[in-house]
């Protein structure tokens, strides 16, 4: 055997060795890894199993907490007046939604002082009726088209790389401010089954406001404006369009007479001719598509608030299981005896571990 060969013999051994060491290593990983997880596993299992033991020690207690808890929520239930609410969906205009939101917030104030006088006279209901009232809020009405509406707006006034790293569902989990929205639940809470009408006025003390109205004047001035001007358009193109049709048949009979002799037809001026007609017809119809915009915005801004959904004549109770006094009063009881049982169970804990 030459040296060459005894030396090669030698270096794959080596590295066999040292294979079988890094796969030994690798296993250990593994191993302790696994092992840790299990520990950890067993770890979590044993402390259930001792509060499963814990619970089923003092389950009467925490079952006679809980009943007694659900008898006096229910008694409370009783006692307690029934909220109801009525709601109307809004869409305001000209940026009155701070109006609203300041308007609301006065209504509340009025409730929190107990001050039925002003509510009966703001309202135009009698003193008995504006002492049921509970509240007045605001809340955005967002539907899933909306907000698709909402994210292509947004995209339409952002750079294309937000874009790539923007997506829907981030614009959606972001949520938009109080003020953006389009539409808006306007509830009123109160403790009578039946209320009259509060939209009448609601609606005039925010149209009171000599902005807003001075706003929807030169809004409404504009759209006017913006209409009478479109219609001029329309009929000018629609003139222009007519003169060349007749200019463009001169044209031809000309072309005609001249031509009658000459097998040569000219087709270049015929190829121009529907060129320019499909511009009149695309410029003639992007005319009439901003004339109808115009109408539907004259539409909508003809008041500072649009009222979509009214108020119903009676209202509706919100009342659920999880808001129930019987429910929360049940589960506090028997957290409270849970709790203490457990501070005990703990103290008796440490003094025998102090006497060990």
């Amino acid at each position: 055997m030459s040296d060459k060969e005894y030396k090669n013999r030698i270096t794959v051994k080596e590295e066999e060795i040292d294979l079988v060491k890094l796969f030994s290593l690798i296993g250990n990983v593994f191993t302790d890894f696994f092992n840790f997880l299990g520990k950890i596993i067993k770890g979590i299992f044993h402390y259930l199993i001792l509060f499963l033991i814990f619970i089923r020690q003092h389950i009467l207690k925490l079952v006679i907490a809980i009943v007694l808890g659900a008898i006096v929520g229910t008694f409370v239930d009783k006692l307690s007046a029934k909220k109801y609410s009525y709601d109307m969906i809004i869409q305001p205009n000209y940026n009155s939604i701070d109006q609203i939101f300041e308007l609301q917030e006065y209504y509340n104030t009025l409730i929190m002082n107990a001050d039925t006088l002003a509510l009966a006279k703001e309202f135009k209901i009698s003193k008995s009726a504006a002492a049921k009232l509970y509240s007045f809020s605001l809340t955005p009405h967002e539907s899933e088209k909306e907000q698709i509406l909402a994210f292509n707006a947004f995209l339409q006034k952002t750079d294309s790389l937000v874009h790539k790293h923007f997506t829907f569902q981030d614009f959606k989990g972001f949520g938009t401010s109080k003020y953006d929205s389009e539409f808006y639940i306007y509830r009123v809470e109160s403790y009578s089954y039946k209320l009259t009408s509060l939209e009448e006025p609601v609606i005039a003390d925010i149209e009171k406001n000599k902005y807003l109205q001075r706003r929807k004047r030169i809004q409404l001035q504009n759209l006017k404006l913006d209409s009478i001007a479109t219609v001029e358009s329309i009929v000018e193109l629609d003139s222009l369009r007519s003169l060349y049709k007749k200019v463009t048949l001169l044209e031809v009979e000309n072309q005609k007479s001249t031509t009658s002799t000459s097998t040569y037809i000219d087709f270049s001026k015929d190829d121009t001719q529907n060129n320019n007609d499909i511009k009149f017809f695309e410029v003639s119809k992007s005319l009439k598509n901003d004339l109808i915009e115009i109408e539907l915005q004259k539409e909508t801004s003809e008041n500072i608030v649009n009222v979509i959904t009214s108020f119903s004549p009676t209202g509706k109770n919100r009342y659920s299981f999880y808001s129930s006094k019987a429910f929360q009063i049940s589960i506090l009881f028997g957290g409270l005896v849970l709790i203490i049982t457990l501070l005990i169970a703990i103290n008796n804990y440490l003094i025998q571990y102090r006497k060990a």
